[in-house]
């Protein structure tokens, strides 16, 4: 197995404004390190620690996507897609901190869907650099099949 664990692999930064990782992450000394002005949480509001919701609620969502290989990740993304644009145009935002519980597969797939759809990065290079940083991450395969389908219809 590629993993060294999700507690011991580090974040993503696939933009320079979007930071992919675990929910337990988010510390105040993870958020001033990372210059982290809002949070999108792809899990369960649990998922996030709450002392971040409590201080900044207007830069804080949650989408409730569901990590399982029965449904499909794209049925969350135009509610993600929806909401990152949000916070990236908004002039206070330095960087989003995008996590699910285990930043593997809901907030990675979304976030590399989000980069290689809207920003034109191309998949398999920009998988690869995230298996590079962190080889927890992607290990839904019926995600990654969705993914490659709705990109390859988009470019035809």
């Amino acid at each position: 197995m590629r993993t060294r664990g999700y507690k011991l692999d580090p974040p993503v930064l696939l933009h320079s404004m979007i930071l992919v990782g675990a929910g337990e992450m988010l510390t105040p000394e993870f958020r001033n390190e990372w210059n982290i002005s809002h949070v999108l949480n792809c899990a369960s509001d649990e998922m996030c620690p709450s002392w971040f919701v409590k201080k900044y609620p207007s830069q804080y969502a949650c989408i409730e996507a569901i990590d399982s290989a029965d449904v499909n990740i794209l049925s969350w993304y135009p509610q993600f897609k929806s909401i990152l644009q949000s916070f990236l145009r908004d002039p206070a935002c330095t960087r989003v901190f995008v996590h699910c519980q285990c930043g593997i597969n809901r907030s990675a797939f979304l976030s590399l869907m989000f980069v290689c759809d809207t920003l034109n990065y191309p998949f398999e290079g920009t998988e690869r650099a995230i298996l590079q940083k962190r080889p927890c991450a992607l290990t839904n395969m019926a995600f990654r099949v969705q993914i490659i389908d709705a990109l390859s219809k988009k470019s035809v």
